[in-house]
């Protein structure tokens, strides 16, 4: 494998977990009563625009993710590492397609908040019941079982420990940490996103309310719970785990040719 894609991959992982890691950090201040606030991507971006040279480090992010993205699709139509075409490798092929281009969007999301102007709150809702209250719940219905799916494949990929396969740790130095921390942030992740499961099927079958639901909602969800403060710092160490977790893939990971 050229070493400029290795490079490129490592952008895009120290990228993706640069922003896990500031919702994480922003989450466990919130928690713990320290300034912070409830975060998801969307916040963490107005975070990092709000700082000094925070249009750099959108630009920079942008590219960051548009490397994460390249290498996703590399892995989805080239398969520079033999995932294979049987059944199995397919799935994941199509599942390392869909990664590429959630983390696309959130690529121009970088670019969207370094070029424009966007006042607190969101207009998602407004958009988004154009569609017709009944089309709207269907959709909602689709996404809630699309993820709970998701959430389903990530809990047996942790527990079999599959999952932390793809990414060729073993026999390096400190896999075995890696590894820990790798589970703990991906238990994190499927955690939440079994929550953002919920609320999509919720708003879709009985409440009526069309509100899309994400990362941040999830983390309000569980502050206002019982042992809230609990749950969301040990969420929200979960996500700094999987943040660091992809940055020290840029070291750790090997490339299967």
């Amino acid at each position: 494998m050229k070493k400029s894609l290795k490079n490129t991959a490592n952008i895009g992982f120290i990228s993706k977990g640069f922003i896990y890691l500031v919702i994480g950090l922003l989450t466990l201040l919130a928690a713990l009563n320290m300034g912070g606030e409830s975060s998801g991507t969307n916040q963490a971006l107005k975070f990092l625009k709000r700082q000094p040279f925070g249009q750099v480090l959108l630009m920079v992010l942008g590219i960051g993710l548009l490397c994460y993205s390249f290498w996703m699709f590399v892995r989805c139509f080239k398969d520079p590492e033999n995932i294979g075409n049987d059944r199995k490798g397919k799935m994941m092929r199509f599942g390392i397609l869909i990664t590429g281009l959630v983390y696309t969007f959130l690529a121009f999301l970088c670019f969207y908040h370094l070029f424009t102007y966007s006042p607190e709150g969101s207009s998602g809702s407004r958009y988004i019941n154009l569609l017709g209250p009944s089309l709207v719940s269907i959709l909602f219905i689709g996404i809630g079982v699309i993820l709970v799916i998701q959430t389903i494949i990530l809990m047996v990929g942790i527990i079999k420990g599959g999952l932390l396969d793809q990414f060729n740790l073993e026999g390096r130095k400190g896999s075995y940490i890696m590894r820990l921390v790798g589970k703990f942030g991906f238990f994190s992740r499927a955690f939440i996103v079994g929550i953002i499961a919920y609320f999509f099927l919720r708003a879709g079958l009985y409440s009526g309310s069309h509100e899309i639901k994400g990362v941040q909602d999830a983390f309000s969800f569980l502050d206002q719970s019982n042992f809230g403060t609990v749950l969301m710092v040990f969420t929200s160490v979960g996500f700094i785990s999987y943040g660091l977790f992809f940055i020290f893939l840029s070291r750790y990971r090997t490339f299967e040719d």
